[in-house]
């Protein structure tokens, strides 16, 4: 009764007790793993800052995969994380980044912010920042607009830059400033790998992601709180991508919209500074 009950509130409610039930009902998966392995009783609760589905390791060891068989990540590198969330990527950076590679992690959420901050403290080639920016779906309360964002990185100081999940909860405007903070921190050479739903023709919504048109370019699953989940035309997003000095030189597409090719969700594009 209750998963049931958790799912009905993580449809209709509004962004903050929506992702708080659907997190308390990822926790209430996850107790056998915990119970069962006490490493893992100290992972983050979803409940308090839910940033998606998955297990914290399985997806965390996921991620970095795809930054390493696609965006050549090695362990020598400086890292930015666009909306680093809880840590999942981070646990697995650390031992990876030890041996002289750096890691600065950004995000909305204070919460997220704090439970690294506090699981990382021992690792001091981490290093994790709050940016209070708005967003619909997970900082309503934010004071600092997305057009003013801007990266806790100096200009051309990362060799890779990585946004999981980021672009699908964001309107194009912001998406782009986004994006030019990320061309401004990156190296020559440097890369960003980023996910999203790009809409194409006869790829433009699923069983899951009914995407209903929002916007010039873009399209929501909800209406009522458009960051839930947004998509962008294929075509829109490379050419904001340009726009930034940016160049794509990989684009997989995800299970959001089958075939996949490769193991995630969402689309994923790799882009480098020239």
């Amino acid at each position: 009764m209750a998963p049931r009950f958790l799912r009905r509130i993580a449809g209709y409610a509004p962004p903050g007790l929506r992702r708080a039930a659907a997190g308390a009902l990822l926790d209430l998966q996850s107790l056998p793993a915990r119970l069962a392995d006490p490493a893992r009783r100290a992972e983050p609760w979803a409940f308090i800052h839910n940033v998606g589905d998955g297990d914290f390791i399985a997806v965390g060891a996921q991620l970095l995969r795809n930054l390493r068989d696609h965006a050549g990540l090695k362990p020598s590198d400086r890292v930015l994380d666009i909306g680093c969330g809880n840590g999942r990527v981070a646990e697995q950076l650390a031992p990876f980044l030890s041996d002289g590679g750096g890691y600065v992690g950004f995000d909305i959420s204070r919460s997220g912010i704090q439970a690294c901050r506090r699981r990382f403290a021992d690792a001091p080639h981490l290093r994790f920042e709050h940016l209070d920016v708005w967003n619909g779906e997970y900082n309503a309360a934010g004071k600092v607009a997305e057009l003013d964002t801007v990266f806790p990185a100096a200009d051309g100081s990362i060799d890779v830059a990585f946004a999981t999940s980021v672009f699908t909860h964001m309107r194009m405007a912001g998406l782009r400033r986004y994006l030019a903070e990320s061309a401004r921190v990156l190296r020559p050479g440097g890369r960003l790998a980023f996910t999203a739903f790009a809409l194409e023709p006869g790829r433009d919504r699923s069983e899951v992601f009914e995407f209903q048109p929002f916007e010039e370019a873009s399209a929501v699953i909800d209406q009522r709180y458009p960051e839930r989940a947004i998509g962008h035309r294929r075509d829109v997003l490379e050419a904001a991508v340009a726009q930034a000095g940016l160049k794509v030189v990989a684009l997989l597409r995800g299970a959001w919209h089958p075939p996949a090719e490769y193991d995630g969700g969402q689309d994923l594009f790799v882009v480098v500074k020239p």
